[in-house]
C-alpha cells in the first residue's frame, strides 16, 4: 500500500470537516433482488406483467442487497441518488419478505468504509427516487417501501420518499416550488408536514389513521391498475 492510498484510507476516519469527499460512484451498486423486492412479489401474487414492473423498479431505483442476512432476509440497498446520478445517501433496510415488516434499519453511509475504504460526499436533502423525476404530477411519502407500493399501483406519478427516520427539509421542498404536488405524511410527521409545508403544498391527511401502505396493496389487487 502506498501513502496515497494510506492517505485515502486514514481520511475516512477523520473527522468530517476534515474529509475529502467525493461521489459514491453510480455504478458502486449493482441492481439485485432483496428481501424487499421478494416481498413486492409476493404482493403482486405472482401477476406476470407486475412482476416485469417490479423488476423495473429495481433498475430503476438502483435498489440492491447485502450479502449479510437478518433471520435469512437479505438487506435491501435503498440509495438516494441526486439529479446529476450520484449516489449521495440512503438506507440499508432487513425486511421480513412475508410480511413486509421493517426488522432493522442502518443508514447506508454506515457500511461505505467497510464496503469500499474510500471517501464520500453525501447529500442528506436528496429524496429517494429523486433521479426519477419527470414534469408530472409528484407524490410525497416517508418510506421507500410505500414509494415502490405507489409506483406499482399508480405508475403515472413520481413517488418520491423522505426514508425511514428522516424528515423533511426546506431544501428538499424548494426543488419543487411551482410544481404539482401532494404529501402524504403519516401521522407522526403530519403536524410537522402541514406547519412548514402546508401553505405551498397540498398535504393530506388521508393516512393520518389509515396505513397507506395497505391502501395501496388493496389497490394492486383490485386489478385497479393501469
Amino acid at each position: 500500500m502506498d501513502d496515497k492510498e494510506l492517505k485515502q484510507i486514514l481520511a475516512t476516519k477523520a473527522p468530517a470537516y476534515e474529509r475529502s469527499f467525493i461521489e459514491i460512484p453510480r455504478y458502486s451498486f449493482v441492481p439485485r433482488h432483496s428481501s424487499l423486492s421478494d416481498y413486492l412479489d409476493k404482493v403482486v401474487n405472482g401477476d406476470n406483467k407486475m412482476l416485469n414492473r417490479i423488476d423495473d423498479l429495481v433498475m430503476r431505483y438502483r435498489l440492491g442487497a447485502t450479502f449479510k442476512t437478518l433471520n435469512e432476509h437479505f438487506g435491501t440497498v435503498l440509495p438516494r441518488i441526486n439529479k446529476k446520478g450520484m449516489i449521495v445517501g440512503g438506507n440499508v433496510i432487513y425486511y421480513n419478505a412475508e410480511d413486509g415488516a421493517m426488522l432493522q434499519k442502518d443508514e447506508l453511509i454506515a457500511h461505505l468504509y467497510s464496503w469500499y475504504a474510500f471517501d464520500y460526499y453525501t447529500d442528506p436533502n436528496v429524496f429517494f427516487g429523486e433521479h426519477l423525476c419527470r414534469d408530472r404530477q409528484t407524490v410525497i411519502v416517508q418510506e421507500e417501501k410505500t414509494a415502490l407500493l405507489g409506483a406499482l399501483a399508480h405508475p403515472n406519478y413520481d413517488w418520491l420518499a423522505v426514508g425511514v427516520g428522516n424528515n423533511l427539509t426546506d431544501v428538499m421542498m424548494k426543488k419543487f416550488m411551482g410544481r404539482q404536488v401532494i404529501l402524504f405524511p403519516d401521522d407522526f410527521c403530519f403536524d410537522f408536514w402541514s406547519e412548514h409545508f402546508g401553505s405551498k403544498f397540498k398535504v393530506d391527511d388521508s393516512f393520518t389513521h389509515q396505513d397507506i401502505n395497505q391502501y395501496l396493496i388493496d389497490f394492486i389487487h383490485n386489478r385497479q391498475v393501469p
